[in-house]
């Protein structure tokens, strides 16, 4: 049985055009298994709620926000929300706008 969130590798190391070499693979893997991640629980729902209320902003929306502020994250990059705009300690930035 293959677990569903190894999926995506298999696709990379097998089913597209340039597959990666499977040490390319285990490589992206190991880097990503540093990040910090986040598993929001009841406290962090309910303050996403909040974040929603306050903003105008989708569930999903207010949820990232949540957990970047929750992670202590000043900055989130994002092309979907407002650029430059400031949510509860959280600067939105978008890296594909153009300078002023």
């Amino acid at each position: 049985m293959i677990c569903n969130s190894w999926i995506p590798i298999i696709n990379v190391t097998r089913k597209i055009a340039k597959p990666l070499d499977s040490e390319t693979a285990k490589s992206i893997v190991a880097d990503l298994g540093q990040w910090t991640t986040h598993a929001p629980n009841v406290d962090d729902v309910l303050e996403a709620i909040t974040v929603q209320q306050r903003y105008g902003l989708s569930f999903w929306d207010a949820m990232i926000l949540a957990s970047a502020g929750r992670l202590g994250c000043g900055v989130l990059w994002s092309e979907d929300l407002n650029d430059g705009q400031e949510y509860d300690g959280v600067k939105v930035v978008n890296p594909f706008a153009q300078p002023a």
